[in-house]
């Protein structure tokens, strides 16, 4: 695998985050590790996920900020995946939550509105990234400027 600049990495990664919606989010929960699949909203350059606001992954969030995504990827029958680290946090900043339903195209499948009770938005700040392009052997990894 040639390197590239960090820069040209960081372009090719967001380059797939916007055509790969579907990730694997992990919290922590105590001392468990808990991953499960969620779609990842990029808006604004920032990341989001929404959820219910009784979730697990909630108070997982709000007790340990500290969460990896990771994006599988496919490409001509090869794969390979992005690992982002970094911290979540809940939003309640109600004009931010208004800004992400509008923004999210099945957000009205499930919520009555950004100030439904049931509502939850998660904001996620990936500062690292490791990415495998689908069919390389090895990994590369980047600083996250955001």
């Amino acid at each position: 695998m040639a390197k590239i600049s960090e820069s040209a990495l960081q372009q090719e990664i967001m380059a797939w985050v916007g055509q790969n919606q579907y990730v694997y989010l992990a919290t922590v929960d105590k001392k468990q590790p808990r991953v499960r699949p969620v779609v990842l909203i990029l808006h604004d350059s920032r990341f989001f996920f929404t959820t219910f606001s009784g979730d697990a992954k909630m108070a997982q969030i709000s007790a340990n900020k500290w969460v990896e995504a990771c994006v599988p990827l496919e490409e001509s029958g090869q794969t390979g995946y992005i690992r982002f680290s970094g911290t979540a946090k809940v939003v309640t900043n109600d004009a931010l939550k208004a800004e992400l339903a509008e923004a999210c195209y099945f957000f009205d499948q499930y919520f009555h509105g950004y100030d439904d009770p049931d509502f939850g938005l998660i904001e996620f700040e990936p500062d690292y990234a490791q990415y495998l392009r689908p069919g390389e052997g090895h990994s590369q990894g980047c600083n996250l400027k955001r």
